[in-house]
């Protein structure tokens, strides 16, 4: 799968390793219904993790949002609107490599839409400094929706 080369952060962050936005492309497609209509282009974030194990080995890990309408399907309304909010993708991969024993460490971090500056953007600065940050949808710099973004990008 052919994909386009995603933004960095920081800016002089060095090339972004190719598997992870083809990784997360391949996690949309893979997916039954497969989550490339506009709905979910923009109703899912998908992130993919490069990281080292202790063996010296690269692998990648993927994953999806969980989305505010899929959390009031499964466990009814929150008790106050501010509460209803989705799980970001950027913290359900951090869980994941909190409860892993074989990490050595993460090395670059891809996320379709940058992490958000109210939670994930402070979050990953203080639990990964200095790991890159790669992404194709920025809602500050690019007037466009995300769907609109990711169905361009991923040539859907």
């Amino acid at each position: 799968m052919a994909v386009r080369i995603p933004v960095s952060y920081p800016a002089w962050s060095g090339p972004c390793n190719v598997r992870l936005p083809q990784e997360a492309l391949a996690y949309r497609v893979r997916q039954n219904p497969p989550l490339t209509t506009l709905e979910y282009l923009g109703g899912f974030n998908i992130t993919a993790w490069l990281y080292l194990d202790k063996g010296g080995h690269q692998h990648v890990i993927v994953n999806p949002n969980v989305r505010i309408a899929d959390l009031i399907r499964q466990f009814g309304p929150a008790d106050t609107p501010d509460a209803e909010v989705g799980f970001h993708s950027e913290f359900i991969a951090a869980e994941w490599f909190r409860t892993q024993r074989d990490v050595a460490g993460v090395l670059q971090i891809f996320s379709e839409r940058i992490p958000c500056r109210e939670r994930c953007g402070p979050f990953l600065k203080r639990c990964y400094p200095g790991v890159p940050w790669y992404y194709y949808y920025d809602r500050m710099t690019i007037p466009e929706k995300p769907a609109t973004v990711l169905k361009r990008v991923y040539n859907l």
